[in-house]
């Protein structure tokens, strides 16, 4: 199977060649490796201040691990391809995770985990084989929100996504989410594999809720549902004029969860970001040809200022990055890649000129490539492919 974005799939784990732990510090802040020296992919930064604060969210290979003093049930030898999710703190110590084998309904892998726009809250894909075989047959993938503190978890879409779905979700910020949900058993699903109003507001408490995710058709395309709808159903975002065969993926649910910002391309060394309107027929915007990874970050002092954080690579660059950000000279130079910042507002039901305006110009915030995003306090950036990284901010 080819190798794309963030969707992870390599062949064998790529190892980096540098130190088995070491740190790099510079003026702008500190570089310090998680996973050290041995492949992760699909990082998140944490969202979660409360009990995670200053971490990621990160998915590995098979293996060995090298992390920080783990916990108990963490097998560092031995481990399987996507065996596991693990959130891991600025020290490379494990802050907690969850084996596959402790979801019933996930017996190969999971994939595409992200930190939800909930900061409670992640959301992955879980898979099953086709016929019970792991090593042979096709997976079938269903999609979960999982609440890494207590481990509550609700599946939202039955066996409905793709292997590159890079599904998310946003609930209300407001809503008090139950301790306690459904049994599996419990909950109904639509003709789409999709969870059903009744079983979203059983367990949420609130009809609140929207999800997203790509499906394999003209390239990958952005779906969407939202619970708030009087008759919630899958829909679909249209494409650029001209790049309607393109691949969108990646998609970020704004705080207020009416807006995404995704990843679109046709090549893995031809990236764009966007932004659009969660809305049948709404047009993209476009934010930067040559960005990736875009992410969403409020600003800790002023909740009324909201920014895109997004990375940005030299012309031509893959995507998947092995360069070792430990090295000095890559900051110096900015030839690995760099990550910018940007201030807007969003303005929903307009046309796409006016549902996006730019309050700032683009604000260099390092220059090497951090693809998971700014944490909600300003102080740490993270990324991982293939290489795992966290960075304080000075």
């Amino acid at each position: 199977m080819a190798l794309f974005l963030v969707s992870c799939y390599e062949p064998s784990q790529f190892e980096s060649t540098g130190p088995d732990d070491s740190h790099s510090q510079s003026s702008v802040g500190i570089v310090s490796p998680i996973n050290t020296g041995k492949q992760i992919c699909n990082p998140a930064i944490s969202m979660d201040t409360a009990h995670f604060p200053g971490a990621m969210l990160w998915l590995g290979f098979s293996g060995n691990l090298v992390v920080k003093d783990p916990p108990a049930g963490y097998t560092v030898s031995g481990a399987l391809q996507h065996d596991r999710l693990t959130i891991s703190n600025f020290d490379n110590s494990v802050a907690w995770f969850l084996m596959k084998d402790e979801i019933p309904a996930v017996t190969c892998e999971f994939q595409d985990p992200d930190w939800s726009a909930h900061p409670d809250w992640i959301v992955t894909m879980g898979a099953r084989a086709e016929n019970g075989d792991c090593g042979n047959d096709a997976y079938i993938y269903s999609g979960w929100v999982i609440r890494p503190y207590d481990q509550a978890r609700f599946r939202f879409s039955y066996e409905g996504l793709d292997y590159i779905s890079t599904p998310h979700a946003w609930f209300s910020p407001a809503v008090q989410i139950p301790e306690t949900g459904l049994a599996l058993d419990s909950v109904t699903y639509d003709k789409n594999g999709l969870a059903t109003p009744a079983s979203v507001r059983s367990f949420f408490g609130t009809d609140q809720a929207v999800f997203t995710w790509s499906k394999e058709e003209n390239g990958y395309t952005v779906h969407f549902i939202d619970y708030s709808e009087s008759a919630p159903q899958d829909r679909k975002l249209r494409k650029p004029a001209g790049r309607e065969n393109w691949k969108a993926e990646s998609a970020m649910i704004s705080p207020d969860g009416k807006f995404v910002t995704y990843n679109l391309y046709d090549r893995p060394d031809s990236y764009s970001v966007y932004i659009q309107e969660l809305r049948e027929g709404s047009q993209p915007v476009l934010v930067s040809e040559g960005a990736m990874d875009p992410r969403w970050w409020v600003h800790p002092s002023d909740p009324n200022r909201l920014f895109l954080v997004y990375m940005q690579l030299p012309s031509g660059t893959p995507y998947v990055n092995k360069s070792d950000l430990l090295d000095s000279e890559l900051l110096e130079s900015g030839s690995a890649g760099s990550t910018w910042m940007r201030e807007l507002r969003l303005f929903e039901g307009l046309p796409q000129a006016l549902s996006v305006e730019w309050v700032s110009e683009p604000k260099l915030l390092v220059n090497l490539p951090f693809r998971a995003g700014l944490s909600p306090d300003g102080h740490y950036l993270a990324t991982g492919t293939n290489n795992g990284y966290m960075m304080e901010l000075f």
